[in-house]
């Protein structure tokens, strides 16, 4: 669970109690604006051993909040929305700058000009939005049994000073109150938006569906993305967007599952590196966790224009490029690359749901090795390492 980085579990606990209903739950957070408490509150149900999330208050007002389920896909997924200009991704365990995925670093984006005061807001309404409706989930789920341990903590006067954002605590909890009562009345009781839709029967959903919807959901629901990242992905309001695949999930041809959050550390490792010259963050972060995990470096490139300048400056051994890109198409950047003495022989892969041949033909003109159909995925991805780039 990913607090301020200056904020110990072992700040001094003020007092300890314990509820057993949401309207006593609800009481604490409505106390605390009432008596303008500043501090944090660790909850936690019966059975856990450490808090499985944090409110975060000062003067009465919420400033942050954590949780313990997905923090980096939070944390990825809000600045995408929010932020899209941001270039943030995981860092290899033992480098010299640790950025840690909380509010000081936050903080200090903004105080770079990296993030600006309205999107800081966006991005705290947020997260404390999500953390809020788990919480009311998982306490409507456990109401029959549910013992939530209420702790009040101190924070130090240096945390304090950097809560830059403060939100009305009653008011952010009434809203995601209609927003779980929403969640309620579609039926969706027992189905978390941290679950990732993944497809269990592919040729009776292809018989159910139009092509278009088809492509799309073995597109999307391949396991790897929450109910919330897609709605971050595609745009959508997540409620609707759940709503919407319910009927395949009922009849057992679509399935909702837990996945783990996305890995934050990589492992410094000295293989090869490769480059991906893409613009979305969750196709890239994909590509990032395949390749870490199979020992090879990379980076992502993410404006076509400075595609040049930065593979000159770490030149890779193979380059994975979008075809799909703001500014200058694959096609185009394709051409300029292989104009590059450096790269001559440099393996260029285009990445693109168009897989025609026209788009291979085009592609072999410009100076293209292949071609990647996605999905990305593991299997995928390995393959063409393993032609391009022979152990």
């Amino acid at each position: 669970m990913h607090t301020p980085s200056s904020i110990r579990l072992t700040e001094p606990a003020l007092a300890t109690y314990k509820v057993n209903d949401i309207d006593d739950l609800a009481q604490h957070i409505q106390i605390c604006s009432q008596k303008q408490f500043t501090g944090r509150l660790d909850l936690k149900t019966h059975g856990s051993q450490t808090p499985q999330w944090s409110l975060f208050f000062q003067l009465g007002r919420l400033t942050w909040s954590a949780g313990e389920v997905h923090p980096i896909r939070r944390w990825s997924r809000q600045l995408f929305q929010h932020c899209p200009q941001l270039t943030i991704g995981p860092v290899q365990r033992g480098a010299n700058q640790l950025q840690c995925l909380d509010y000081d670093s936050l903080i200090g984006l903004v105080r770079q000009g990296k993030v600006q005061q309205r999107h800081l807001a966006k991005i705290v309404t947020s997260n404390i939005a999500e953390i809020l409706f788990d919480i009311i989930q998982v306490s409507h789920q456990l109401r029959h049994r549910l013992e939530i341990q209420v702790v009040y903590r101190q924070l130090s006067q240096d945390v304090l000073s950097s809560m830059l954002v403060p939100f009305s605590a009653d008011q952010s909890w009434q809203q995601t109150s209609q927003a779980w009562d929403a969640w309620q009345q579609a039926g969706l009781v027992g189905f978390s938006p941290n679950l990732a839709p993944v497809i269990w029967d592919a040729n009776e959903l292809r018989q159910q569906t139009s092509l278009f919807t088809y492509h799309n959901l073995t597109t999307l629901a391949d396991g790897n993305w929450t109910l919330r990242d897609l709605a971050v992905k595609l745009k959508q309001p997540l409620l609707p967007l759940t709503k919407s695949i319910m009927p395949y999930v009922h009849q057992g041809i679509m399935g909702l599952v837990q996945i783990g959050d996305i890995p934050y550390f990589i492992e410094s490792v000295s293989g090869p590196l490769i480059a991906y010259i893409e613009d979305s963050r969750f196709d890239s972060g994909t590509m990032s966790h395949i390749l870490a995990q199979a020992g090879y470096r990379f980076i992502n490139i993410r404006e076509s224009t400075q595609a040049l300048p930065m593979l000159l400056e770490h030149k890779p051994d193979l380059i994975f490029l979008d075809l799909l890109m703001p500014v200058a198409n694959g096609y185009e950047v394709c051409a300029q690359i292989r104009r590059v003495s450096a790269f001559k022989d440099t393996p260029v892969v285009i990445v693109t749901s168009c897989d025609g041949i026209v788009d291979r033909v085009r592609a072999k003109l410009v100076g293209s090795s292949g071609f990647l159909a996605k999905p990305i995925d593991q299997e995928k991805v390995l393959a063409v390492l393993q032609q391009y780039l022979p152990v």
